[in-house]
C-alpha cells in the first residue's frame, strides 16, 4: 500500500496583513532517515533548499513581491513605485476610504509519496520565493525561470538545476550536479563528489566558478565561446582532435574548441561551457 501525503494550501490574505509574508508547511517523509527527493518547478520566482538536522521536509512560501520588499525595503520610497501606485488610485476613484484586498492568491500543492516530495505552485500568475530545508541526503530536482536564482546549501546528492533568467549557486554541497542556465552565473563549491559520476555546469550568458576537493578524479571538458579559462589544478591539456567524416564523394573535417584536462588521472568527465564569460576551476 502506497503511504501518500497531499498538502493543498490556497491563501487569500490581505496586502497589508503580516501573514501575507509567509506561510510554513512541514512534509513528513514515508521512510524517515532514508535518502528522498525533492522536485520543484516554478516560472516566476527563486528557490532556496538548505539541508538540516531533521526528518522532514520543512517549507516556506513566500509572496515574490513580498521578498522582493524584504529585499530592497526602502522601495517605496523610489519614485517610480509611488508614480505606480497613484496612477492605479486615480483609474478607480471609488476605491476611496477602502482596503485594497490581493486578488493574487498564492496557490500551492505539496505531495509526498515513498519519500519523493513535490511541490507545485500558481508561480506563472506571481512570483513565489520558497525557502525549503530537507535532511543532509537528498536528491534535488529543480526549475525556476524568471525573477529569481536557485541556491543550495549543505546538501549530498544527485542534483538537476536548471534556470533561465537568474543564478545557479550550490554551497558547500556533495554529490553530483546537472546545472544549466542561460542568463546567470553558476558558482559551486564542492565538499565531496560522487566517485564515477558525470557533471555538467552550463550558462549562456554568465561565468562559471567550481571548486572541487583537492583529490578529486576528473576529466573536464572546457568551452568558452567568447570568454577565458583558468584553473588552479594541474592539469594535463589536450585540444579536440580534429573529426573527419565521408558522406559519398564529400570529404568533411570539422575542428571545435573543446579543451580537455585530466587531473589526478582522469576519470568521469565534468562539462564546463559558457559563450559570454569566464570559467573558473579553483583546487581549495
Amino acid at each position: 500500500m502506497k503511504n501518500t501525503l497531499i498538502i493543498a494550501l490556497i491563501l487569500i490574505i490581505p496586502i497589508g496583513s503580516a501573514l501575507a509574508q509567509k506561510q510554513n508547511l512541514t512534509i513528513p517523509l514515508s521512510k524517515p532517515g532514508e535518502r528522498g527527493r525533492l522536485i520543484v518547478g516554478m516560472v516566476n520566482g527563486g528557490i532556496n533548499v538548505e539541508s538540516y538536522s531533521g526528518s522532514e521536509v520543512l517549507i516556506t512560501a513566500i509572496p515574490g513581491d513580498d521578498h522582493m520588499h524584504k529585499i530592497n525595503s526602502d522601495c517605496e520610497s523610489c519614485p517610480k513605485y509611488k508614480d505606480k501606485s497613484k496612477n492605479k488610485d486615480e483609474r478607480d476613484s471609488r476605491s476611496q476610504g477602502m482596503r485594497r484586498i490581493s486578488s493574487n492568491p498564492i496557490e500551492l500543492e505539496a505531495t509526498e509519496n515513498n519519500n519523493v516530495v513535490e511541490v507545485e505552485t500558481n508561480s506563472w500568475k506571481r512570483g513565489i520565493y520558497m525557502e525549503i530545508k530537507v535532511p543532509q541526503n537528498f536528491d534535488l530536482k529543480l526549475t525556476t525561470v524568471n525573477q529569481g536564482d536557485i541556491q543550495i546549501t549543505g546538501v549530498s546528492g544527485n542534483m538537476d538545476v536548471n534556470n533561465v533568467n537568474g543564478r545557479i549557486m550550490l554551497i558547500d554541497v556533495a554529490g553530483s550536479v546537472l546545472s544549466n542556465t542561460v542568463n546567470g552565473d553558476i558558482e559551486a563549491n564542492f565538499k565531496s563528489v560522487s566517485d564515477g559520476e558525470p557533471m555538467a555546469f552550463t550558462t549562456l550568458n554568465g561565468d562559471i566558478d567550481v571548486t572541487f576537493p583537492t583529490g578529486i578524479k576528473a576529466t573536464t571538458k572546457m568551452k568558452s565561446e567568447r570568454g577565458e579559462i583558468f584553473s588552479d589544478f594541474d592539469m594535463e591539456i589536450r585540444q579536440s582532435e580534429p573529426k573527419t567524416s565521408r558522406e559519398g564523394r564529400e570529404f568533411k573535417i570539422e575542428i571545435n574548441a573543446w579543451v580537455y584536462g585530466e587531473i589526478n588521472g582522469g576519470g568521469p568527465e565534468y562539462m564546463m561551457q559558457n559563450m559570454n564569460g569566464n570559467i573558473y576551476i579553483r583546487n581549495p
